[in-house]
């Protein structure tokens, strides 16, 4: 059995996650992938690629080691990740997979799959065999109404994943961890001058290494996390205080007011003084 299921992109351009492509193998024993680091095919340099295991055996090989898969085993692909895994001859493995994007998923998966493939073994298969189940049959007789279903169910999915399954192989580095530290450092200390070679050092990374995991984590650029950090505490400090805004800027690591300004009304729709006159009007 073959299946290959192809789904439209949905009307609501926000969902937390979508599947772009979903199906499965059973009693095939060449199936096999080989991709290259950012390969265009199948659009996976922009979707994530879930494969879990309901029967047989197949192998998934990485960082110059070969693992086993079997029943209530999978893994998780992050985007543009070089993959490479197959079915045993001998012993074909039965798979599901779902291709998948959406809005913030770094945070839903807590930063699996990005530095390297995430391979799980599940506590409880029937729940997610189910949910697979659910998400072929919607698939098959997909209509537009069954968008909000589609999304809802992988979403169920991708939590019970982080729920009931534990990590079968030892991450290569700890970078998506290093890069959270990085912005905590960096988001306690907005006010302070950095520039991104610095925050760069703080994670053990070039700058143009470190450039491409912060905006593979956080979704944004580090100049926006930066600028988005020292505008969350100068509207704490428009809300609380009677500072004025010049105060502010250079409290908050601004270099000067009326560039202060500008980024707060690009990014808030309102000056500064509007956004204190409102906070202190009580209109929260």
């Amino acid at each position: 059995m073959r299946e290959h299921i192809f789904l439209p992109k949905p009307l609501f351009p926000r969902h937390v996650c979508f599947p772009d492509f979903i199906g499965g193998y059973s009693h095939f024993p060449e199936h096999a992938v080989s991709r290259e680091y950012r390969t265009k095919e199948s659009r996976m340099d922009r979707l994530y690629n879930l494969h879990i295991v309901l029967d047989g055996k197949g192998y998934l090989e990485t960082d110059g080691q070969r693992y086993e898969l079997t029943r209530g085993q999978g893994f998780l692909y992050g985007p543009g990740l070089r993959q490479v895994y197959r079915s045993d001859a001998g012993e074909p493995w039965h798979i599901r997979w779902v291709h998948f994007f959406g809005e913030r998923l770094e945070e839903l998966l807590d930063g699996k799959g990005l530095d390297g493939p995430w391979l799980f073994a599940l506590s409880d298969l029937p729940p997610v065999e189910a949910l697979l189940d659910r998400l072929l049959g919607l698939g098959r007789y997909y209509q537009i109404d069954d968008e909000y279903s589609l999304a809802g169910t992988l979403y169920e999915l991708l939590a019970r994943l982080q729920e009931t399954s534990s990590r079968l192989n030892v991450p290569a580095s700890s970078a998506a961890d290093r890069i959270r530290t990085a912005a905590n450092y960096v988001r306690a200390r907005s006010r302070e001058p950095f520039t991104i070679e610095q925050a760069a050092a703080l994670a053990g990374y070039s700058a143009h290494h470190f450039s491409r995991k912060f905006s593979a984590t956080f979704g944004k650029s580090f100049p926006d996390f930066l600028l988005e950090s020292r505008l969350i505490h100068a509207k704490r400090l428009l809300a609380s205080t009677q500072l004025s805004v010049k105060q502010i800027a250079l409290e908050t690591g601004f270099s000067q007011a009326s560039y202060f300004s500008s980024c707060f009304r690009r990014t808030e729709g309102m000056t500064p003084l509007q956004f204190r006159n409102l906070h202190l009007t009580g209109a929260d």
